[in-house]
């Protein structure tokens, strides 16, 4: 069985959270940009969020499509292992694309 990944927003200060592991605390979190927000567990280097601030309502739905949709989502694949019913491990990989060959 597979969780989906979670998403909620904060209307009053205007945030969309996108969670991998909901319930998880992050131990850390990397600005992407000045919108973007990457939250993850350091340690065990898993990511276990993604916090998007200060977007319209209108630009929330246009970031998660376009980071869940090529060409982005051919290199950032986001994803939940679910190795039990009560168990989700949050899955976020960057694929190297491919080095061109000198002809």
């Amino acid at each position: 069985m597979t969780h989906e990944i979670a998403y909620s927003y904060d209307e009053e200060v205007d945030v969309l959270y996108v969670s991998f592991s909901p319930g998880e605390k992050a131990t850390t979190g990397v600005e992407v940009n000045d919108n973007i927000l990457l939250r993850f567990n350091r340690a065990e280097k898993r990511a276990i969020g993604l916090t998007l601030n200060d977007l319209e309502p209108d630009w929330q739905e246009t970031v998660i499509d376009i980071i869940t949709k090529a060409p982005v989502s051919q290199v950032l694949k986001v994803s939940v292992y679910s190795p039990s019913l009560s168990e989700a491990v949050p899955v976020a990989l960057v694929e190297r694309p491919p080095i061109p060959l000198a002809v």
